[in-house]
């Protein structure tokens, strides 16, 4: 499970788990973006080597990354 933590400075953050980042090849220093989808959930866009072409970019829900779980 992934929780929301807030830095001294006010900025709220998440840790993405290595066993997912690993799974999915992400790497520091990727764009990671969220859009709505619906009430309960939204989807990840990963931008791999700074392509921004949305058409190109892997989805996942927050479903099928985990999140939310409890």
């Amino acid at each position: 499970m992934v929780k929301i933590q807030r830095l001294p400075n006010g900025q709220l953050v998440i840790t993405i788990p290595k066993q997912l980042a690993n799974f999915k090849g992400w790497k520091k220093g990727m764009d990671v973006q969220f859009r709505e989808h619906d009430k309960d959930s939204f989807i990840v866009f990963v931008s791999r080597d700074g392509d921004k072409d949305e058409s190109k970019v892997k989805k996942k829900t927050k479903k099928e990354v985990g999140a939310g779980e409890e």
